[in-house]
């Protein structure tokens, strides 16, 4: 600082000898206390420092910025011009200034604190998002080896009944036809029953949009009847029609359809067959929200508090990770919904959901 003008630098560079005395920082630091220089040059101490001897500095003020007994920087004044420049009443206010500048640095350094603890939160969630995601789809392995190969082997048969129509004398081309076009419609149900699993089990990043969340139910169970069948489990449906759209995430969303139905089929696998009844319904809930149930007939859950089936790793299954609820709680809860358990009546769980609606002029600004 000096009195002809004056400049405030913010640059993120290590302390050199180019910058300021290094002798005065470190004894600063050290000691914890300030220090004033009236006349640098006839300091002995300071005297041969190579920053005073190049600079010419005489005035010199190097405050430390405590922050409840903590030391977080130091503050540091010249002027070149002028000896005695930091008088009594200067070094008040200065003191004072210190004391702010160390709250703020203080401050500053705990909100980058937790702003990369946030990020790091966030990475890892996604990771196990994304790694629940991918155990969930484990699950369904048998059933999704039924639904592949069921218009695979529907395409071979196509395909020979289309080979001997056309070694036929003379050849059946109208029936040629037929069976090529029933090849075509097997060989997509199989593509899409790949590009199903290939999207839910891909790490991509979210993508809102409008959602008819019918219609994105609807996939996961006809995704998940095949297990449902095997289960002997008898399901339910109950969707409204003309239910406005959701804004969301329509894989999330669906990654947490497909974990509450695995979940409702696990929990069924202990009660008698006749018993297992799944049910899936969406009506509308609270002003501007729709609401999601999906309920089972099983046990119910094995503790009094249900939320504590949503803390992340609380499992009561032999191999479960306990993330799968915490993770769809997450999710639903990113989409500004809310998720909870409580018991079905007469008997087992119920897991309900809901999400905002998407408003007409949201709708439209959207489109």
């Amino acid at each position: 600082m000096t009195t002809a003008d004056s400049a405030t630098l913010l640059r993120d560079i290590p302390v050199s000898s180019q910058l300021l005395p290094e002798s005065v920082l470190y004894q600063v630091l050290r000691t914890r206390e300030s220090l004033v220089l009236d006349d640098a040059a006839t300091e002995a101490a300071f005297a041969t420092d190579l920053y005073i001897l190049e600079h010419h500095a005489r005035s010199i003020l190097c405050l430390p910025l405590m922050n409840q007994a903590k030391l977080v920087g130091a503050l540091y004044l010249e002027n070149n011009l002028t000896a005695r420049v930091f008088s009594p009443d200067r070094m008040a206010v200065l003191k004072l200034v210190a004391s702010q500048a160390a709250i703020s640095l203080e401050n500053a350094r705990l909100y980058r604190e937790v702003a990369e603890r946030e990020r790091r939160y966030r990475e890892v969630q996604a990771e196990l998002s994304h790694a629940n995601r991918v155990a969930t789809m484990g699950q369904l392995v048998a059933s999704i080896a039924h639904e592949v190969n069921q218009p695979i082997a529907a395409a071979i048969l196509n395909a020979n009944a289309a080979q001997r129509w056309l070694n036929a004398q003379p050849p059946e081309l109208e029936e040629v036809r037929h069976v090529l076009s029933r090849l075509i419609l097997d060989a997509n149900r199989a593509a899409d029953v790949l590009g199903r699993i290939r999207q839910h089990i891909r790490k991509a990043p979210r993508q809102k949009g409008p959602v008819d969340i019918n219609a994105a139910i609807g996939e996961m169970i006809e995704f998940t009847r095949s297990q449902i069948m095997k289960n002997g489990v008898v399901l339910h449906t109950q969707f409204m029609d003309g239910l406005p759209l959701i804004e969301g995430d329509r894989v999330e969303l669906q990654q947490v359809l497909l974990n509450l139905i695995m979940n409702a089929l696990e929990a069924m696998s202990g009660t008698a067959q006749a018993e297992r009844q799944l049910q899936i319904s969406v009506v509308p809930g609270d002003e501007g929200y729709l609401l999601v149930s999906v309920a089972d007939s099983g046990p119910g859950f094995p503790v009094d508090n249900t939320d504590q089936v949503f803390t992340s790793f609380y499992t009561t299954k032999p191999t479960g990770l306990g993330l799968g609820l915490s993770i769809c709680r997450s999710i639903i809860e990113a989409h500004g919904g809310r998720l909870w358990a409580g018991a079905n009546q007469p008997c087992g769980a119920t897991v309900q959901f809901t999400l905002p609606v998407i408003q007409e002029g949201e709708l439209s600004a959207s489109a």
